[in-house]
């Protein structure tokens, strides 16, 4: 019999979610707390890099390696990656974190946790050759360098190098992962729902089946792609706003084809749509912002809280639960708390639009409510034995 640290160590999502579910509601606190000036921590940075970083390259980061490296193994074939080497990729992700509220020197040791997911991603995919799934670890590659830079701007190494334009890349390379895996897994997980839903010998019509991955997909990442090229370089607005509404076009039409409208009995489907769906809501406000019609934070914090986020919380449910051999059933706890992403998502926007500070504190406090639900149902989940 597994103990139970023997247990938490045997699988990427059991560590990786349990960090994301206990840093999003650690890290928000400390923001606000900071940002309010109730807490004051000398750590010789301005406390917004520490945020802006924090939250994509470290609760997202925990996200990332739990899905991927629970992925890999059905990819792959191959045992999933446990024991000692997943115990050292939690370790580097957690010195990494404490490591971050330090000088900036010290912070450099963060980019170890990625070097070493490569590593382990990299050893996987080139054991068992899938080709199919590189360009995945190429995805993460690249992430692991903007890590870096991050650090080698942020220590003046690089004084030209703009830490927020640096951020961006890192988010919009994120978004760019839903789009490549979310574009599999959610009309996947669609199909295979409504498919358990018919009666013996019924076949799945046409107009009830989600679209396979075609052109429209195709154009729809390109697309992203890009509009995301013409954010990172800085092109005019001219250029870039019609490539981001065609963008937003494309993204939705995707979106439409995987038939959302017949999840709604089931919010462990139909939060993957919804998480989605403020993917495409995140670009169209990019596009408002570079038509100086709203401030980018509003762009920012649509992709952060109501998609990446949201997502976050919908593969981790359902990791939870179906690694676990429990049945995939939704929770009124799992719907609260995806309900509660959202509405932080919007106080979010009304602060960015509005400027009104008490707005903030509404968003952090649907934000902590959220993942507060998740933790409640899916922490015992987690750390517990499987059914």
């Amino acid at each position: 019999m597994m103990s139970a640290w023997q247990r938490i160590f045997s699988y990427a999502f059991r560590p990786f979610f349990l960090l994301a579910g206990l840093y999003s509601v650690v890290a928000i606190l400390i923001w606000i707390l900071t940002w309010r000036g109730v807490l004051i921590l000398d750590w010789q940075r301005p406390a917004l890099n520490w945020h802006g970083h924090d939250m994509m390259m470290g609760l997202m980061a925990a996200a990332i390696a739990g899905f991927l490296l629970t992925a890999v193994a059905n990819w792959t074939s191959r045992p999933p990656v446990s024991g000692l080497a997943l115990a050292a990729l939690v370790a580097a992700w957690l010195v990494g974190r404490m490591a971050m509220l330090s000088a900036p020197l010290s912070a450099a040791a963060d980019a170890v946790f990625w070097l070493l997911l490569c590593l382990l991603m990299g050893r996987e995919l080139l054991a068992a050759r899938n080709k199919r799934n590189y360009k995945v670890l190429a995805l993460l590659i690249v992430i692991t360098c903007t890590d870096l830079l991050f650090h080698a701007a942020e220590l003046r190494w690089l004084p030209h190098i703009d830490l927020r334009q640096v951020l961006w890349v890192q988010l919009w390379l994120v978004v760019l992962m839903i789009n490549v895996i979310g574009g599999r897994v959610i009309p996947a997980f669609t199909g295979n729902w409504l498919r358990r839903r018919l009666a013996p010998g019924e076949v799945l019509s046409e107009e009830h089946t989600p679209a396979a991955f075609g052109l429209v997909d195709q154009l729809a990442i390109a697309l992203l792609v890009l509009f995301v090229i013409s954010i990172v370089i800085e092109a005019p607005a001219k250029l870039a706003a019609p490539l981001g509404l065609a963008c937003v076009f494309m993204q939705g039409w995707r979106l439409l084809r995987w038939k959302f409208w017949l999840t709604f009995s089931d919010a462990l489907v139909w939060m993957l749509h919804l998480s989605y769906a403020w993917l495409v809501a995140g670009i169209g406000l990019w596009v408002l912002a570079l038509l100086e019609i709203l401030p980018v934070s509003a762009a920012v914090h649509a992709l952060t809280i109501g998609a990446i986020a949201s997502m976050i919380i919908s593969v981790a449910a359902r990791a939870a639960l179906g690694h676990t051999g429990r049945p995939l059933h939704s929770h009124p706890l799992l719907t609260a708390a995806i309900i509660l992403l959202s509405l932080a998502a919007v106080s979010r926007i009304m602060a960015a639009a509005t400027g009104a500070a008490p707005w903030l504190d509404v968003s952090a406090a649907f934000w902590i409510l959220g993942f507060g639900c998740f933790m409640t149902r899916y922490a015992p989940i987690l750390w517990g034995k499987s059914a």
